[in-house]
């Protein structure tokens, strides 16, 4: 009984997660899909729709009702960075303590953002390491059973973990092109599928962008192409063509 109850208050805490603040779906508490955490689209039956739209500088998308809101407003409970929750294998920055590094280890991070090697720890036997627990429950490791029933997988990919001196990491996404180059790539989709030559907006991949984690948001104007940049990041970090948005494995277009 006494395991019974911190697991139930667990899964209600990822139920939470999953209904109110998922990067790139539509969220229930505000009827937003955030793109990333400086863009986002309106919501309508669950799908997203009309032109993007940006947050104002020093602003990030999130789960309130006025969709964009002063990075110091965020509490991590009820205003919520959406899209700065997408967690990364193996990755620190300035804010975080700990990070995956394994499906079922987790390390600290230095205040300069570097994996500690030499402080890597291991979950529970029956837990898996998902980064969002940290911030839902106050713990990096989570019971297996909690995960399956919410639908969550482990942060990570990999069983072991292995420094990075000795594993190969993923290339960075391409820097953020020229308008120019931009509005380019938007005419090459729309000529060569039909499907997109008479839409009057639509993504697709950034082709430039080796690591396929790069795509375009493209709608139409007066004259040329109103375009946003996008990069997809976390636990979806490959652009799918054919779906159009962020999925874990990589595509097989993607060379």
């Amino acid at each position: 009984m006494q395991r019974i109850i911190p697991i139930v208050a667990i899964v209600a805490s990822l139920l939470a997660f999953v209904g109110a603040q998922i990067c790139q779906e539509c969220q229930a508490d505000n009827d937003v899909y955030c793109l990333n955490q400086t863009s986002y689209q309106n919501c309508m039956k669950n799908a997203a729709f009309g032109a993007v739209e940006t947050c104002p500088t020093g602003t990030v998308c999130s789960n309130s009702a006025d969709v964009c809101v002063d990075s110091s407003q965020v509490d991590g409970t009820t205003v919520l960075d959406v899209c700065g929750l997408s967690a990364s294998c193996q990755t620190c920055n300035t804010n975080k303590k700990y990070t995956c590094v394994s499906q079922t280890q987790f390390a600290r991070c230095s205040s300069s953002g570097v994996v500690l090697s030499s402080s890597v720890y291991s979950c529970e036997e029956d837990e898996i390491c998902i980064e969002a627990g940290l911030t839902f429950y106050n713990n990096i490791c989570v019971p297996t059973c909690a995960a399956d029933f919410v639908g969550f997988t482990s942060t990570c990919s990999n069983s072991v973990y292995q420094p990075s001196s000795t594993t190969t990491t993923t290339a960075s996404p391409a820097t953020t092109p020229e308008p120019s180059v931009q509005a380019t790539g938007c005419t090459k989709a729309a000529n060569a599928d039909a499907s997109l030559s008479s839409a009057s907006y639509f993504y697709t991949s950034y082709t430039a962008d080796a690591t396929c984690r790069s795509y375009l948001y493209c709608q139409r104007a007066t004259t040329g192409w109103t375009t946003v940049f996008l990069s997809c990041s976390g636990t979806r970090p490959y652009f799918d063509p054919t779906t159009s948005g962020c999925v874990s494995a990589k595509p097989t277009e993607c060379t």
